[in-house]
């Protein structure tokens, strides 16, 4: 049974917009992905500016041929000064293209899959991490369901903290 206590943030965050996914091709079969910047976007509408109501920091880890990404995040969602941290949540990326060429790319690749793994552990697309997305009928009602406008909730909105 689940505790509404426990899964408040869980709950306003599982449900992915399809417009934000696209298909992956991995291992066999298809995945779903998710756009990194929508997930930030939910963590914003979520908790509030990134620095502010949220933030991350990032450690690397560089060997000869890897790069190694260490993501904690904070967050605080009560707005009460008191900042809850997880992590870290790692993820490495090759320092090196198939060519042989340095990817400039390889520690950003890093960090934002670190990220995007952090950002799940408190249930942002928790829909497509638990296969969901494999449902057209799910799919299907998730588009339904963002392409209603969303009604904002002005007793939400701080400027100043």
């Amino acid at each position: 049974m689940t505790n509404k206590k426990n899964t408040y943030i869980w709950d306003e965050v599982k449900h992915t917009n399809p417009t934000f996914t696209k298909p992956f091709p991995a291992f066999g079969k298809t995945l779903t992905t998710i756009d990194p910047m929508y997930q930030i976007m939910v963590m914003t509408n979520t908790f509030g500016p990134v620095g502010r109501d949220w933030n991350y920091t990032t450690n690397y880890t560089y060997t000869d041929k890897l790069v190694f990404a260490e993501v904690s995040v904070a967050t605080d969602k009560n707005k009460d000064d008191f900042w809850n941290y997880f992590g870290p949540v790692s993820s490495c990326q090759s320092l090196y293209k198939k060519n042989g060429g340095l990817d400039d790319e390889a520690p950003k690749k890093a960090m934002t899959d670190a990220l995007t793994k952090a950002f799940s552990h408190l249930g942002v697309s928790a829909d497509v991490f638990l296969g969901l997305f494999d449902n057209n009928k799910y799919v299907s009602d998730m588009k339904e369901k963002f392409s209603k406008p969303q009604v904002a909730d002005a007793s939400k909105i701080n400027l100043v903290k």
